[in-house]
């Protein structure tokens, strides 16, 4: 079952830990900007690793304000890469997303990303793909199969996302191909998406495959 807001709200409230809105790996830096999710990944790391990741805790109380997060960046000239990556879908707060790196731009940002479940469209009612162009350079679209039926398993959507989630997924990473967004597939690194099936129906969304380790390198979702 997915987590609700609320449920992560209490849940982080226990902990009586500040959460982290910005964190740094590898020279990137990563923001978390919800709790909100579609999904409760199987694989994810927020259920195995007790909302923890490397020392930051990423469990938000609220919904973080737009300067609070641009306070927790700082400068964002000293990283090579910013990524919207926390336990939630930043595409949720589209909005805020515009007006954070349009801001960042501004001060200098070298490469800005998402890491997604690839269900913005669905959540918004429409291809939001032109308006992440305009703001992002790259795209990283977590999949893991190309089994409609082993998704919902795997990805375990909210019930009104059941039937359309893998498609309007599979539509949002060919809708992110056709503009100049840099666009990724993500994968955990298992037989099925070791077999060439995969690769294949992913380069023909006009996208590239990147595998990463079960319960490994979050951030390279």
């Amino acid at each position: 079952m997915t987590l609700s807001a609320k449920s992560f709200q209490l849940i982080s409230e226990s902990k009586k830990q500040v959460p982290d809105l910005a964190y740094v790996y590898q020279n990137s830096l990563y923001l978390n900007i919800t709790a909100k999710c579609p999904t409760a990944c199987e694989f994810c790391i927020k259920f195995s690793w007790n909302y923890q990741y490397r020392s930051h805790n990423l469990l938000l109380t609220r919904e973080p304000l737009v300067e609070e997060i641009l306070k927790a960046v700082s400068d964002p000239k000293k990283y090579t890469e910013i990524v919207f990556c926390g336990y939630g879908e930043s595409t949720y707060r589209l909005a805020e997303m515009k007006v954070i790196a349009e801001s960042l731009r501004k001060q200098g940002a070298k490469r800005i990303r998402l890491n997604t479940i690839g269900m913005g469209n669905l959540i918004h009612g429409r291809n939001i793909a032109p308006e992440l162009a305009e703001i992002l350079d790259s795209v990283s679209v977590s999949l893991n199969t190309i089994d409609p039926e082993k998704w919902v398993k795997v990805h375990r959507p909210l019930p009104e996302f059941k039937n359309t989630g893998f498609n309007g997924v599979v539509q949002f990473v060919r809708d992110c191909s056709q503009t100049s967004l840099e666009t990724w597939v993500t994968a955990v690194d298992l037989e099925e998406t070791r077999h060439p099936q995969f690769a294949q129906f992913v380069r023909k969304l006009g996208a590239k495959v990147r595998l990463r380790p079960y319960l490994d390198d979050y951030e390279s979702r």
